[in-house]
């Protein structure tokens, strides 16, 4: 994953909702067991970590 992509990763996890972050996540996980690439399972669970993330600092904060 490119540093823009990363970049435009966390814009998007920043202005999405806890609901959209939810179910982007569950998507991710989902596609998860279909995916072959090394590299694109790495790149899965690095979005599916950090939206881990974002939720759980949401959820701190409330």
């Amino acid at each position: 994953m490119s540093k823009h992509d990363k970049k435009s990763f966390y814009r998007y996890a920043n202005s999405a909702s806890e609901r959209e972050l939810e179910f982007k996540l569950i998507q991710l996980q989902s596609l998860l067991i279909k995916l072959k690439q090394p590299e694109t399972i790495a790149e899965a669970n690095w979005m599916i970590h950090e939206i881990t993330l974002e939720l759980d600092a949401r959820r701190d904060t409330h």
